[in-house]
C-alpha cells in the first residue's frame, strides 16, 4: 500500500469513527462555561454483579452527539458543551442509530433492544456550569437456557430514581476527599463543587417530594 493510500484509510477510518459520536473528557474540569453529566453503569451476571465488562450510550443535541463509555461499578462526570439533550442508541462507523445496545461482559458481547423507556424520557436543559445526574444504567444478564439467543438473555434499564441520582452526586463529591482517589478525579471533582452542591440540592428536593407509595394489604 502506498503512503497516500494509507494516508487516505487512516484519514476515512478517523472520519467515520467521529460519525460514531465524539468521546467527551471523562472527570474533565470545569472551565469555560462547559456543563457536566454524571452517569453510573451496572452490570449483573447470574453470579452476581461485576466490574469485567463495558457498556455506552450516545449523549446527543442538535449540535453535539457524544458517545458515553460507562465502566460498570463506576460513575462518571464527563464534560459537555452546555445544550438541550437526549440519551440515544449508539451509533455506527456510518453514524446510523442502532436498535440494539450491545454490552461487553467478561469479553463476550450481549445485545439487547435499546429500551423504549430511555426514549421516552424528557431531554436533560444543561446550562454553563451545570452538572445533571442522570442515573445508572443497569445490564442484567439472566441464566442461560439451553438453545436460548444472546439477544433474550439480556436485559438493560435506565436507574433513575432520586435516591439513585443523590447517590451519583454524594459519590463524587466523596471522592473530593478520598486521598486514595486519582489526582484526575480528585482535581476535576473540587473543580465542580459548585456544581455538583447544587445538583445535590436539587435532587434531595425532588426525593423529597417523590410519593410514598404503602403496599397494598
Amino acid at each position: 500500500m502506498t503512503m497516500m493510500k494509507r494516508a487516505a484509510l487512516t484519514a476515512a477510518l478517523l472520519v467515520c469513527a467521529g460519525c460514531r459520536g465524539t468521546a467527551p473528557e471523562r472527570y474533565g474540569n470545569s472551565s469555560l462555561g462547559f456543563s457536566a453529566v454524571i452517569l453510573g453503569a451496572r452490570i449483573v451476571t447470574p453470579t452476581g454483579e461485576t466490574k469485567d465488562g463495558r457498556l455506552a450510550i450516545n449523549f446527543e443535541s442538535e449540535q453535539e452527539e457524544y458517545r458515553l463509555s460507562l465502566p460498570p461499578g463506576q460513575t462518571s462526570l464527563f464534560r459537555v458543551e452546555p445544550g438541550i439533550y437526549r440519551l440515544n442508541p449508539t451509533r455506527n462507523v456510518f453514524g446510523v442509530s442502532q436498535a440494539y445496545l450491545t454490552v461487553d461482559i467478561g469479553g463476550h458481547a450481549y445485545r439487547a433492544r435499546f429500551p423504549r423507556d430511555i426514549l421516552r424520557l424528557d431531554s436533560y436543559d444543561l446550562k454553563p456550569t451545570k452538572a445533571i445526574p442522570v442515573g445508572v444504567l443497569e445490564a442484567r444478564l439472566a441464566p442461560a437456557e439451553k438453545g436460548q439467543d444472546r439477544s433474550r438473555r439480556l436485559e438493560v434499564r435506565l436507574d433513575a430514581s432520586p435516591i439513585t441520582r443523590r447517590k451519583l452526586v454524594e459519590g463524587l463529591i466523596a471522592q473530593m476527599l478520598d486521598p486514595k482517589a486519582s489526582s484526575d478525579i480528585r482535581e476535576s471533582a473540587v473543580s465542580w463543587t459548585r456544581a455538583l452542591e447544587q445538583a445535590l440540592i436539587k435532587v434531595q428536593a425532588e426525593e423529597r417530594q417523590a410519593p410514598n407509595y404503602k403496599p397494598s394489604k
